[in-house]
């Protein structure tokens, strides 16, 4: 006997960390789940099931704020709240533990409200703002519910910050009789789109109405907010300026606060049923829509419609201005580079592309290869600096979408370019050309970034037609370029004084 309790001291003591894990009680953890929200006159349940590390003899007890008479014994409660405001529930659980009697208490804050209205803003709209429109809403007696994502890394990534958001608190917008997006274009629009077509917990959105807020043209918005009605199918949006969020907290009904806009002279309009249709004079804006709701990202949409305006845009530099670029391919594929990702974080990807090329290159001088072997070798060591780039932004939560890796694969054959123009012409000739090609493309990059274009061409994307009469147009240019003024500037002065 002596010698089994030696044993088992011994076992004890080499192996503290197995006898602990066993022996050791669980801590206790009072648990409540349960909506933190909910409709005047609608019935919840509290649910303390869920607590933990509970001893013997448990017993529960609700109460309605202060209150001292429990309105339940058991381990759940059911609640109707009978007028607007703030309750606190709470939970008072006593237990035996070891011979000793515990009370705990915890608390449970849920909303009760009349009328709620979500607010779904982008990271542009300030704090200040948003306060204001929660202390008028408070005033009258409306419960305002505010989502706001974190700031997108990446510019085209706003819309994916949002579908993320939503989808996260997609019950959140069940008894809302309005959603509010205050976002840049259709970007919310597209979002909530997307997380109606992911989810089956959206289908009380058939009964509300949507309210859009923009600083453009509301005219250009509506004929893009076409598409996605048509798969959201709400009872109604209404595209309108910022100053209508006030009226709207105010307001007893929908009807009202058109009524209240009409006398406030705030400029809107409506898509319903009846404005929506497809229309013989408009089959490429037909398509876009198509495509916006049937999965395509408006990211993808944007690039495409992008791209001729950015070629035509550099052919105006090369044909009347004469800035040297390395051909029309390579600055276009760089400014798409930096409109999905920014300038500054495209100019760092393009940075480390063009090193690793050139690095690559240099590496390889002694084994004597041919051109087209040596420049797939160069491809492969390019291809692992942005792999190893990507995985570094996703280390600091810069995550890249589709779209944007489609890009950088395409630019990371930008670097044989530079090879070769530095192997012909020298390293002069080599940096002029890369200077000259960035600073095309930061224009470009500056002129088809701006909201107001984006949103005019995704609705009336008819107009990317009228760059090809631009460029006829260029093409029969004759006249000097207007470097070319500047160069032979001597040259015209002798034949003046001639």
């Amino acid at each position: 006997m002596i010698l089994l309790r030696t044993a088992l001291a011994v076992l004890t003591a080499l192996c503290p960390l197995s006898f602990a894990q066993t022996d050791a009680p669980e801590p206790i953890a009072i648990v409540v789940s349960g909506p933190e929200e909910v409709k005047v006159g609608r019935t919840i349940v509290l649910d303390a099931s869920a607590s933990r590390g509970l001893g013997e003899n448990t017993s529960y007890q609700w109460f309605k704020g202060t209150s001292t008479t429990p309105i339940s014994r058991s381990v759940e409660a059911v609640y109707t709240p009978d007028e607007p405001g703030v309750t606190i529930l709470r939970l008072e659980v006593t237990t035996e533990v070891d011979g000793e009697v515990a009370v705990f208490e915890i608390s449970k804050s849920i909303t009760v409200y009349d009328r709620k209205i979500m607010l779904i803003a982008d990271s542009a709209v300030s704090a200040e703002k948003l306060n204001l429109h929660l202390m008028a809403a408070a005033e009258s007696q409306v419960y305002l519910r505010v989502l706001q994502p974190e700031e997108a890394a990446i510019p085209l990534g706003v819309e994916e910050s949002i579908f993320r958001m939503l989808s996260e608190e997609s019950e959140s917008f069940t008894g809302a009789e309005s959603i509010v997006l205050w976002t840049d274009g259709v970007k919310g629009l597209q979002a909530l789109m997307r997380a109606k077509e992911s989810s089956d917990q959206w289908q009380s959105i058939q009964s509300q109405s949507i309210v859009l807020i923009t600083d453009t043209s509301i005219a250009t918005l509506a004929r893009t907010a076409n598409g996605p009605f048509t798969v959201i199918r709400p009872e109604r949006i209404l595209i309108t300026r910022k100053e209508a969020i006030n009226p709207l907290l105010g307001a007893a009904d929908f009807q009202s606060f058109m009524q209240e806009l009409q006398m406030r002279d705030i400029d809107s309009m409506l898509i319903d049923e009846s404005t929506t249709g497809v229309r013989p004079w408009n089959l490429l804006s037909t398509l876009v829509n198509f495509m916006l709701t049937h999965g395509i990202s408006s990211q993808t949409v944007i690039l495409l419609l992008m791209l001729p305006i950015i070629a035509t845009i550099l052919a105006f530099f090369k044909q009347v201005v004469g800035i040297t670029t390395f051909g029309l391919y390579t600055p276009s594929i760089i400014a798409l580079s930096f409109l999905a990702l920014g300038w500054n974080l495209g100019i760092i990807f393009l940075l480390f592309i063009l090193i690793s090329g050139y690095a690559t290159r240099s590496l390889m001088r002694r084994w004597r290869l041919l051109y087209i072997p040596k420049v797939a070798i160069i491809l492969t060591a390019v291809s692992l600096t942005v792999l190893i780039l990507l995985a570094i932004g996703a280390y600091h939560d810069i995550t890249l979408s589709g779209d944007t890796i489609f890009v950088l694969l395409i630019m990371s054959t930008l670097s044989e370019s530079l090879l070769t123009v530095k192997a012909e012409e020298g390293w002069k000739a080599a940096l002029f050309g890369i200077g000259e090609t960035v600073l095309a493309a930061l224009v470009c990059v500056f002129i088809v970034q701006l909201s107001f274009l984006q949103s005019l061409i995704l609705a009336y994307p008819e107009l990317i037609l009228l760059t090809i009469v631009i460029n006829v147009f260029l093409g029969r240019w004759t006249g000097l370029r207007l470097v070319e003024y500047f160069r032979f500037r001597e040259v015209f002065k002798h034949l003046q004084e001639e």
